[in-house]
């Protein structure tokens, strides 16, 4: 029972001449009982489905037992948050990790981009906090038990810093490389500190004559006073490759192929290197840099990481693209040349990305990084792989829960322990998939529900409306790749029903009893007897219904878009007969609620010629005739609009939808709004807005008089979509 017309979810900007909305009618309800007068509506602690997500961006080896990655995670209220695991030798373990005090909304995004682990009781990881354009270095350290922030130093006259690389070759002696832009000359320069087992150092850096960007990419440290770092320009600032060498006392410029480019290298000591990016891989043999072949996909791709454990072992892996699909691959150094190497692809993935690597021996590695089931549409999953010296291995990273797009688009409750709520998200193959979740008088749970494949093996997914006779039977309509769709509740689980009717979705519903149920959908209805759905007399001239409210079987009325003057109708149990109805040509009915063949309440939203104005709208059925009722909207708002009602008497309504706010704080945000009717006249309720920039309540059921719930969306801090259920009286 109950109502409530979600768009699809991907269309979360709802405007609020177009809201719709869906009504059902409840059985079983108490009736009677005036609304408790100025009760506050208040938020409910309603699930989101998530996602595994994270992306790993750097490892590195300390023992057989204790290797780490590091890389960034978008958390369940879609905020950036930094990322660490640990290889205990079995298995991944996810690792607490601070992040800055600042990272509260999506334009702060901290990363961390490269970590190094000398011993299992030491690493310290690097990385950026961006801030929209500009950002800060992020530093951290593990002590053996937890990690730590640490200060970081800013150059002088600087501003957008970030950090992504960083060698240890024991814990008191650390390089971190980077960039940063220097405001005197306008260029984003090399940026290089040391750490001394207690805190970071900026160390100068030299930069190619007349460069604009730059900026180092890796580094690698053989000892402290020995190490190599490579950089270049980015995608969309090119710069001059340069590679750069520490002596223990200073950074200086060392003479590289002008085309190199390189991603990573790895230094086995002071006479031997390797560095690797797209194309050739070079050595360096203690006096220069010189380029090798790497065969096969490995050289054909692009590779991000490179660790060699002795002078006649490494290892490199990446990403190439194998007709149309971008899979991992790695290749091998065994001390005269490389060969490419195969590695395993998760299923279904067509997006795999390799991004680091570290090896404890020739036989022993690890590598991290992503892989995306649907590039467009879906986050990043981490990914671990092991080498055991003849073969690459999948491994299960820990691919932390992510946020994805929910939203609730119709609620029904029989009672105060009792509501069913539907709607949408997207899954882990980044389509829409059905929603549901109950409440069971103490909290909100997800309930596990099917969806159709396409005959072709299309997905998609949506339930727009659903209607609950008791705690035993509710039916559900929406849309599935192929039509509508029907789901059943049986007080246990879910079936899916075919259904007949056009391609169209089905917005409106209500069931009467266990074997009468209506649906509508454009003009078309469907009729469910307990057994099976099938089509129904279409609604005459409308288009298209918005709402129906069943009594019985032989007693419905239906709102929406019809003739002029006739938004409603009335369905006797054969036929249906057109009402005239009050408001004039703007006035828009979007949801109706009857309780009894002589009472039923429908809202919406009209025009207004004096405010010029998007208003709330209501009439009343009195069994003979459709009268308007006068509804108050918000203070400070540029259109209202109520999409969803319910009632357990005619003198007890409530009435939820949104409002746009004119607010200077909150200009053209989305506001909830919820109307009740106690018999004489409607008055807001106070309801509160997660979301600063919308907050949508699409439907609305009453349980008891003092017991209903409001379901709907809003965008949590992220800004990604989510489930929002507000309760009141």
């Amino acid at each position: 029972m109950t109502q409530g017309k979600l768009s699809r979810l991907a269309a979360r900007a709802w405007p609020v001449i177009a809201a719709a909305a869906l009504a059902t009618s409840m059985i079983g309800v108490s009736a009677g009982g005036a609304q408790a007068a100025g009760t506050a509506w208040t938020i409910a602690r309603s699930p989101n489905a998530t996602l595994s997500g994270g992306k790993i961006d750097s490892v590195s080896w300390s023992s057989a037992d204790a290797c780490t990655a590091v890389g960034t995670n978008l958390d369940t209220s879609g905020i950036n948050v930094t990322l660490a695991e640990r290889w205990n030798g079995t298995s991944w373990q996810r690792q607490p990790t601070p992040n800055p005090p600042n990272d509260t909304d999506p334009s702060v995004a901290p990363s961390l981009l490269g970590v190094s682990c000398p011993t299992a009781s030491f690493c310290a990881a690097v990385g950026q906090d961006t801030q929209g354009f500009t950002g800060a270095s992020l530093a951290e350290t593990w002590n053996g038990q937890r990690w730590t922030l640490q200060p970081f130093p800013v150059p002088a006259d600087s501003s957008g810093a970030g950090l992504t690389a960083v060698s240890c070759p024991s814990f008191s002696f650390c390089e971190a490389v980077g960039s940063y832009f220097d405001n005197s000359t306008g260029a984003n320069v090399t940026l290089a500190a040391a750490w001394n087992g207690t805190s970071w150092s900026l160390q100068p850096t030299p930069n190619p004559a007349g460069a604009f960007f730059e900026q180092l990419n890796t580094v690698s440290c053989a000892s402290p006073t020995f190490c190599e770092a490579w950089g270049s320009g980015n995608a969309g600032n090119p710069g001059p490759t340069v590679a750069e060498q520490w002596n223990g006392s200073s950074w200086q410029l060392q003479p590289v192929p002008s085309e190199a480019t390189v991603n990573s290298v790895s230094c086995a000591s002071a006479k031997f290197c390797e560095a690797v990016g797209s194309g050739p891989a070079y050595a360096w043999n203690g006096s220069l840099w010189s380029a090798q072949t790497i065969p096969g996909p490995a050289g054909t791709g692009s590779l991000g990481g490179v660790s060699c454990a002795s002078g006649r072992s490494c290892e490199a892996v990446g990403q190439y693209n194998n007709n149309g699909l971008v899979v991992g691959v790695a290749a091998a150094f065994r001390g005269s040349s490389w060969s490419s190497q195969s590695t395993p692809n998760p299923a279904g993935a067509t997006f795999t990305n390799l991004n680091a690597i570290s090896c404890a021996s020739a036989s022993s590695c690890e590598a991290g990084g992503d892989f995306q089931i649907v590039v467009t549409a879906n986050d990043p999953k981490a990914l671990a792989e092991a080498w055991n010296g003849t073969a690459w291995q999948l491994q299960h990273a820990v691919a932390p829960d992510s946020a994805t797009s929910n939203a609730l688009s119709s609620v029904s409750c029989v009672s105060a322990s009792f509501c069913i709520a539907v709607g949408s998200h997207f899954d882990s193959t980044g389509n829409q998939a059905n929603l549901a979740e109950i409440w069971n008088g103490t909290a909100w749970r997800i309930q596990a529900i099917p969806n159709l494949k396409g005959q072709f093996g299309a997905v998609g997914n949506a339930l727009f409306s659903v209607s609950c006779v008791s705690a035993s039977f509710c039916e559900a309509v929406g849309t599935a790749p192929d039509g509508s769709s029907a789901a059943m509740w049986d007080g246990n689980s879910w079936t899916v029903q075919l259904r007949p009717g056009p391609d169209v979705e089905p917005q409106a519903l209500s069931c009467a009893a266990v074997n009468f149920c209506m649906s509508a959908a454009g003009s078309a209805v469907d009729i469910w007897n307990g057994s099976a759905w099938s089509a129904g007399p279409s609604v005459p001239g409308f288009s298209p219904v918005s709402s129906v409210s069943c009594r019985s079987a032989s007693f419905c009325e239906a709102v929406g878009g019809g003739p002029a003057g006739e938004n409603a109708a009335m369905w006797d149990g054969t036929s249906w007969s057109l009402q005239p109805t009050a408001g004039g040509v703007s006035a828009s009915p979007n949801a109706v609620w009857c309780t009894a063949v002589d009472s039923c309440e429908a809202v919406g939203q009209t025009f207004d010629q004096t405010s010029q104005q998007v208003v709330t709208f209501a009439e009343a059925w009195n069994g003979t005739t459709w009268a308007i009722q006068p509804t108050p909207n918000p203070a400070q708002t540029q259109g209202s609009s109520l999409a969803g009602v319910s009632c357990t008497s005619a003198t007890s309504c409530s009435a939820a939808g949104h409002y746009q706010s004119s607010n200077l704080s909150t200009f053209g945000a989305s506001q909830t709004l919820v109307e009740v009717w106690d018999g004489t006249a409607w008055a807001l309720r106070s309801t509160p807005n997660p979301s600063p920039v919308q907050d949508l309540l699409s439907g609305v059921s009453c349980g008891t008089s003092q017991v209903c719930a409001a379901v709907g969306g809003a965008e949590d801090a992220g800004g990604v979509g989510s489930t929002l259920i507000e309760t009141g009286g």
